[in-house]
């Protein structure tokens, strides 16, 4: 009987493992084939690529993605730091007054925001936003970016500020600081690197998002505009269009987008491991 049991053990131990080894292949696989591919369109393009106009359908030149870097940092800009005010703020009430009815209401809401749905999301800020200021713009596009990565900032910074131990509230009660003297000049320093963590990994969710755009940024890719009630363009939107669509040279820009944003999400991902590794309490 313990022989079997061994064997089963050994036998599954041996299967996760191929299954965990075929999983990280593919990966590998898809990051190697992206990389490849858009950083060949790219080194082909030139500063072009960074510089100009999407080309035309039919075109034999490559072009360029300008509108959409300039629309996804615009967005990015204007999201993130609504996100981490009402995230942080919501994280803070949530952990320091757990049983409070505001507090209770905010992570219910929280929580409920996380499960709808990305284009509903779109939808419901193109009836509310979009068609109030009769057109699209980057102000709706950053909009509904901030609903969708709320409940994901408020859960990491959240967390940042419960795995402190309680004998540092303990500490700042004793010298007489009040509940909000302790979050701001106690807690929050020593959380500061996992909320950096998350403010980086909020920053990823935005960047990556793709259906909260349909409804609301606009696709205006025509023309490079840095005002927020404008439309605008975003590196997934391009991405999305152009690899559905049945032109060659699309396809082309959309390989280097792709491969400019997975580069993004690298470099994102190193500074995350970087910050992680040097928290200390």
């Amino acid at each position: 009987m313990y022989s079997w049991r061994m064997l089963r053990e050994k036998l599954f131990t041996c299967l996760i493992a191929v299954l965990s080894l075929l999983a990280i292949v593919l990966i590998v696989h898809l990051i190697i084939a992206v990389l490849i591919n858009g950083f060949t369109v790219i080194a082909k393009a030139g500063i072009n690529f960074f510089t100009n106009l999407p080309p035309a359908p039919l075109s034999r030149e490559i072009g360029g993605i300008a509108p959409s870097i300039i629309g996804t940092a615009l967005m990015t800009i204007i999201s993130l730091p609504i996100t981490v005010v009402l995230a942080l703020f919501a994280a803070i009430l949530t952990t320091e007054f757990p049983r409070n009815t505001v507090s209770i209401i905010i992570d219910a809401v929280a929580k409920s925001l996380a499960s709808i749905p990305t284009i509903a999301v779109s939808m419901i800020v193109f009836t509310l936003i979009v068609m109030p200021m009769k057109g699209f713009s980057a102000l709706a596009g950053a909009i509904a970016l901030s609903i969708i990565a709320l409940p994901y900032a408020y859960t990491y910074f959240s967390t940042a500020l419960r795995s402190i131990p309680a004998m540092y509230r303990e500490a700042a009660f004793s010298i007489a600081m009040g509940r909000w003297g302790a979050v701001m000049r106690v807690l929050i320093p020593i959380a500061r690197r996992s909320i950096a963590v998350g403010v980086l990994m909020t920053i990823a969710r935005i960047m990556g998002e793709t259906a909260a755009l349909l409804f609301t940024a606009g696709r205006f890719r025509t023309g490079v505009s840095f005002s927020p009630t404008s439309p605008a363009d975003a590196i997934p939107l391009l991405i999305f269009d152009y690899i559905l669509s049945p032109y060659e040279t699309w396809h082309q820009v959309a390989w280097g987008a792709t491969a400019l944003l997975l580069l993004a999400y690298i470099v994102l991902f190193f500074a995350t491991k970087l910050i992680v590794k040097e928290v200390k309490l």
